[in-house]
């Protein structure tokens, strides 16, 4: 699953990671992990990035993301402690997630045709309020 410090990994400390954003992500954590141990469950074989031994995507900022990162909006998700995105190279994961199933975690994701190679989970809505969403 995705610790904490997977999350944070080396913007842990950064300053930008505050005691609210932290909590933001442990509380989001929580829900893309139970999502991710009922996707266990049904068979889906989750892969550790090689860049990052861990399930988080990307080289460095498929966590958290400090402001100074140019990926993503000052307030995007990533930068809120409220997305994460999943190391899922074969779409395996996307394949398996419905609309549903991210209702029942209180999960959103970015359409799996704009995340080849990553599953985008966040639990903030996006503007269109869609469970799966074009971003």
């Amino acid at each position: 699953m995705i610790s904490e410090a997977d999350y944070f990994g080396q913007y842990n400390g950064c300053g930008d990671d505050t005691e609210e954003v932290h909590f933001a992500a442990l509380a989001m954590l929580d829900k893309v992990n139970d999502l991710l141990v009922d996707a266990e469950s049904h068979g889906v074989a989750l892969e550790m990035n090689p860049a990052t031994k861990t399930l988080v995507s990307g080289q460095t900022y498929g966590g958290f993301r400090p402001q100074s990162c140019t990926q993503g909006a000052v307030h995007s998700s990533h930068k809120e402690g409220r997305a994460v995105d999943v190391y899922d190279p074969h779409g395996d994961l996307d394949k398996w997630i419905t609309d549903l199933t991210l209702e029942k975690y209180g999960l959103y994701r970015e359409h799996p045709l704009d995340t080849v190679g990553w599953c985008h989970l966040s639990d903030k809505a996006p503007g269109s309020g869609r469970r799966t969403f074009h971003p």
